[in-house]
């Protein structure tokens, strides 16, 4: 009876040091945190104008605006253009400060769009989708 009460006391101490164990250590910061991406109609400032995700095709260019803090600086990240799923441009955008605003812009024609920032790893560190609508043809007679 002794030896089972020395197994359960065994068993049981086991058990709260398993429960005990060190906690994992918090991840480690990543080097990129992109704060906000959004698409507009120009930047004035270093701000975004026009921010919205469904443009006319008679507005020519979209903008891309990127908030980014990055712990390597100086670095290189880079806005990839999609239209209806083709790839349609790649544009680097050096960061050469903790917290910086940058952006790109595209010519856009009709169609849905999508716009990735990708980091040096290329790793994707967030996307936005947008829609170009097309202008409605003139009426018929």
């Amino acid at each position: 009876m002794r030896n089972m009460m020395v197994l359960v006391a065994v068993l049981s101490l086991a058990s709260t040091v398993g429960a005990q164990a060190p906690k994992e250590q918090a991840e480690a910061p990543k080097p990129y945190q992109v704060e906000k991406i959004a698409l507009g109609t120009g930047v004035e400032s270093r701000e975004l104008v026009g921010e919205a995700t469904e443009f006319d095709v008679s507005v020519g260019r979209v903008y891309c605006w990127t908030k980014i803090n990055s712990q390597n600086v100086p670095a290189t990240i880079k806005h990839v253009w999609y239209a209806d799923g083709e790839q349609a441009a790649e544009v680097p955008l050096n960061i050469n400060y903790p917290s910086t605003r940058t952006w790109s812009s595209k010519a856009i024609s009709a169609g849905k769009w999508r716009v990735e920032v990708v980091s040096e790893t290329g790793d994707v560190l967030a996307s936005t989708d947008f829609t170009v609508k097309a202008q409605p043809g003139p009426a018929g007679p």
